[in-house]
């Protein structure tokens, strides 16, 4: 599809995609698995608890799991056009890898994927800190701003050093 300025949008792949083309396998590094034990891969059936229906009743919500201010943070493709989600893809499977690495369509291939540069000018993004923080942040009515104890002990809402090992999932740098 073509936007405005006439450049192609890459649609979002899915969980199920990444892990098919080469995110499950062992020596690849099984970000599958470790995305799989996540909380961002509970981030949707989250919305059905009753905690967040308590949380989102206070906001004047009825049903979270329909709400545009929770799905935003617990919905990886919510919002995006339905045309440019891949066939199969569900919103239901949480914060999938996209939110954090951007689009996969146009990066997806083995042949780019093994050039960081190459797949980085495709769409590929590097999560930072800041891309925690789109989410992780005081808009979220569950927020606790002394939630953890820095090293340096203060206390703060989101640790980024602290949370970040929770959903490492690096390429082993033997893997081609």
């Amino acid at each position: 599809m073509a936007s405005a300025q006439g450049e192609e949008k890459p649609k979002w792949l899915g969980v199920e995609a990444c892990a098919k083309m080469c995110h499950k396998s062992q020596a690849q590094g099984n970000q599958l698995g470790i995305w799989e034990k996540s909380e961002h891969a509970k981030a949707y059936k989250k919305l059905l608890t009753p905690e967040a229906k308590e949380a989102a009743k206070k906001l004047g919500i009825d049903a979270p799991e329909k709400s545009d201010k929770c799905l935003k943070c617990h919905a990886s493709g919510f919002g995006v056009p339905k045309e440019l989600l891949e066939e199969g893809f569900s919103i239901e499977h949480g914060v999938q890898c996209e939110t954090c690495h951007g689009a996969g369509e146009f990066y997806k291939k083995q042949t780019v994927m093994k050039d960081r540069k190459k797949a980085e000018s495709l769409g590929l993004v590097i999560g930072d800190e800041k891309t925690c923080l789109q989410c992780h942040n005081d808009t979220s009515p569950t927020w606790k701003a002394d939630r953890y104890t820095t090293k340096d002990g203060k206390k703060v809402g989101f640790d980024y050093e602290q949370m970040w090992p929770k959903i490492a999932h690096p390429k082993p740098k033997d893997a081609e």
